[in-house]
């Protein structure tokens, strides 16, 4: 009968259960937390790619259609929490040779967006197209305007004439703009055969759209219209080369094929896309190659070779664009 009430025995028998119980608490909790995590970057790593798919084709597609001599040649990608960021860099095919044009990024999923949450941008080290005078990338390379064929101006580019004093150890890359809109063929049977031709320009106003700017004097009174220049980072289009220099196969097709899937994803660059389709297909609502007006093209090669489009008839306006040695 002692031993029933053996105070100090009970005590060490409760508290040995008490630890028994936590310890099995402890355990539980411990695999729970293990299972939930493991299964946290399951789902994180089936999900993400998910949220990534739209936003990645969305961003290839615009890459192919937008700017003017350019492709993306390096990407990162940093996947975080249902979302990520992807940072890329881009070249310009110049001759035999490619050259760095700067970098960029974008967001996807839940947490981010495709500009990062960027309201603006500001730059004070380099300068605007302003009454004719060359612009300037962050990198101080020139870049290349259009001249838009349907439009008058007092004075456009003559870049050409800038050959004469370029030697002939150098690569050029250069803008033509048309006197008029012309087919995907009749644009390359423009330009001689032995100049290297790297992307077309594919005209994005519709009939009667806005392409004037309205100039003001210092009191802000209007003076009257003037005609708008295109910058090539802006200009929609598409290459006639790999990245490896050789001809690329069926450009013009697979310019439609970009905007067609672009159109479709939901993503920043959905409404662009949108609207681009709309102004290239007319009324018919439908994009084909026979709608794709080419209002100008770009050419690479050097200094030489490319003097003989000097005062050929049906350039409108010709744009310097980086120069660079040919080794």
């Amino acid at each position: 009968m002692g031993e029933l009430f053996n105070i100090e025995k009970m005590k060490k028998s409760i508290s040995k259960a008490k630890r028994r119980s936590t310890w099995k608490t402890v355990l539980i909790s411990m695999i729970v937390i293990v299972v939930v995590l493991f299964s946290s970057i399951l789902a994180n790593g089936f999900i993400t790619p998910l949220l990534a798919s739209p936003v990645q084709n969305a961003f290839y597609q615009y890459n192919q259609v937008k700017g003017a001599n350019e492709f993306i040649g390096v990407e990162e990608f940093y996947p975080g929490i249902l979302g990520g960021e992807n940072y890329y860099k881009k070249y310009k095919q110049v001759g035999d040779r490619i050259i760095y044009s700067g970098e960029g990024g974008y967001g996807y999923g839940l947490f981010r967006d495709e500009v990062l949450g960027r309201i603006g941008s500001r730059s004070t080290g380099f300068t605007v197209q302003m009454d004719k005078k060359p612009s300037y990338n962050e990198l101080g390379q020139r870049m290349m305007t259009f001249f838009y064929p349907q439009l008058n101006y007092d004075v456009v580019n003559n870049d050409l004439l800038l050959l004469n004093e370029i030697a002939n150890d150098k690569l050029v890359e250069m803008a033509l703009s048309f006197d008029k809109g012309y087919t995907s063929s009749e644009a390359m049977a423009l330009i001689p055969k032995d100049i290297t031709k790297t992307w077309l320009w594919v005209n994005h106003i519709e009939q009667g759209g806005k392409l004037y700017s309205i100039n003001y004097d210092e009191n802000q009174n209007p003076l009257g219209k003037l005609p708008l220049t295109l910058n090539g980072q802006d200009a929609y289009g598409f290459s006639v080369i790999n990245t490896d220099g050789t001809f690329a196969d069926q450009p013009a097709e697979r310019f439609i094929s970009a905007i067609d899937s672009g159109a479709k994803f939901n993503s920043y660059w959905q409404q662009e896309f949108q609207n681009l389709k709309e102004n290239i297909a007319g009324e018919d609502d439908k994009l084909s190659v026979n709608d794709l007006v080419i209002n100008g093209i770009v050419v690479t090669g050097t200094a030489e070779s490319l003097k003989q489009l000097q005062n050929l008839p049906f350039i409108k306006a010709s744009s310097l664009g980086v120069v660079i040695d040919k080794y």
